[in-house]
């Protein structure tokens, strides 16, 4: 990676200074260093394999050389107490999809798919092992001629794709309206570009017949000798986040500080985040995946982001009660006194935000090849009203209707993607803490934590799928938790 940059801060006048910038960046594409990896020109209709070259010939992806991300922003001192501030820029992201998941070497003939199963029942032994490392793999095991080259799964990228980016903007007003006091309302949103998105590049064709009925054909890349699924990534995605921000903060002074803040925004996208949505295992189960329902409409991907919350309110702070020795009150107080009631801090943060959005989906019925997700059609609204939701029943699971293989001339749902909200979030976390001064360079600092003090219920969300456990549901973040420590102090 290869970046430069020129930046500037201009002071127009006493009130008002520019920042002013400009970025270039240039990364060159991952390689293998023994090319052992292999991409789909779609030129050349077929699979190629890396060789010593230029970087096309290396990475078989052509870099992008036109990664320019200009910088620029202001502060203006409307008054002594009031500032208004401003900034816009482009950030570039060169990582995508590397480490464990890189697609290209998971192509023929750099992974070869195999498999083997160990015969009998009852007590398995070392000896019955296929193979031992120790041993090395058996000759044969990997061999190419045991797959089916024309059916087997292959992963692709778009060999021109560009570099994503995404453009990021503010605007703020902030005033003192008392001492250490300030507050702070501002605009803040990003506009993502090209963001990595799959997609099948060889699913089935399919057609109706005169009763409506769905006719799969062969694959679209069957003419090429292609019979198996090839997932493709792209940059298509696209992402939009606006905004509003409102910020309360008193700042550190005679023992006491707060920080309020409050935030209305909206996430949209039709490319959500590969990793961390539904069926990755690290995020919470909303509905939302990386493929498309159709894998020729991104268009209908376009919805509330896995990660989207509408409102979030947070409050925090640190509160030094003002009694025992060093604070307001208790100077004189004697020793059982201090012991007992000096010193004590008080340290809460509350959260409470809105739900997620959830995505409604249903297992496959009419298969034309893998990397597709199937959403239901959508017939009411799907809401219920707040007195009665349950857990048994967070959502009107009558608002939702099967799309079957008999359903006439339609192979896709009309539900689309962030449609309904699971239940929000309301949290207190404090922490209360003691200092006990026991020589003049050692103490002790007494702690009781308290998580979910309030022992609020916070659900998590329903059922997305059609069929059993639909709109139930059946999990709940963590009970009230209580800790208790001591912390030397030196």
């Amino acid at each position: 990676m290869y970046f430069g940059f020129l930046q500037d801060d201009w002071r127009v006048a006493r009130n008002l200074t520019v920042n002013l910038g400009l970025r270039y960046e240039f990364a060159t594409p991952p390689r293998e260093r023994d090319f052992k990896w292999a991409n789909f020109d779609p030129a050349a209709g077929k699979f190629i394999t890396a060789a010593k070259g230029s970087l096309r010939q290396e990475a078989l992806i052509e870099p992008d050389r036109n990664d320019f991300a200009p910088r620029i922003g202001f502060a203006y001192t409307v008054t002594p107490k009031t500032v208004i501030r401003a900034g816009y820029g482009v950030f570039y992201n060169h990582a995508n999809r590397l480490g464990r998941e890189g697609l290209l070497g998971f192509n023929i003939p750099f992974i070869i798919l195999a498999e083997a199963n160990i015969s009998g029942s009852n007590i398995l032994r070392s000896t019955d092992a296929i193979f031992r490392l120790q041993d090395g793999i058996p000759a044969g095991f990997v061999d190419v001629n045991r797959v089916n080259l024309a059916s087997v799964a292959r992963k692709a990228q778009d060999p021109n794709q560009r570099s994503p980016y995404v453009q990021q903007y503010n605007f703020a007003i902030q005033r003192e309206i008392a001492h250490d006091v300030v507050i702070d309302i501002s605009y803040v949103g990003n506009h993502g570009v090209k963001l990595p998105s799959f997609r099948n590049l060889n699913p089935n064709t399919y057609s109706f017949n005169s009763q409506g009925l769905v006719v799969v054909g062969q694959r679209e890349l069957a003419p090429l000798g292609f019979q198996g699924d090839i997932q493709i990534l792209e940059n298509l995605g696209r992402s939009n986040y606006n905004s509003l921000q409102a910020k309360l903060e008193k700042r550190f002074s005679k023992g006491f500080t707060l920080l309020t803040s409050y935030t209305y925004g909206k996430a949209l996208t039709d490319s959500v985040d590969h990793l961390s949505t539904s069926g990755a295992g690290n995020g919470v189960d909303v509905g939302e995946y990386k493929e498309p329902q159709d894998p020729h409409n991104r268009r209908a991907e376009y919805g509330p982001s896995e990660f989207d919350v509408t409102h979030r309110f947070v409050l925090s702070g640190v509160w030094q009660l003002p009694f025992g020795q060093g604070r307001a009150y208790g100077q004189n107080w004697s020793r059982a006194a201090e012991l007992i009631l000096g010193g004590w801090e008080f340290s809460p943060i509350f959260t409470w935000q809105s739900g997620l959005p959830l995505t409604i989906n249903q297992s496959q019925i009419v298969n034309i090849g893998g990397e597709r997700r199937y959403r239901p059609n959508r017939i009411s609204d799907g809401t219920l009203p707040s007195d009665q939701r349950t857990v048994d029943r967070w959502l009107d699971t009558n608002a939702f209707v099967l799309v079957t293989g008999s359903t006439p001339n339609q192979i896709f749902g009309n539900s689309g993607v962030g449609i309904l909200r699971g239940p929000g979030a309301v949290n207190l976390d404090f922490n209360l803490a003691k200092d006990f001064r026991l020589t003049e360079g050692f103490g002790v600092q007494f702690r009781g934590e308290f998580f979910n003090a309030f022992n609020h219920a916070n659900f998590g969300v329903p059922g997305v799928t059609l069929g059993s456990g639909f709109g139930q549901i059946v999990s709940a973040a963590d009970a009230r938790i209580i800790q208790f420590a001591l912390k030397l102090k030196f």
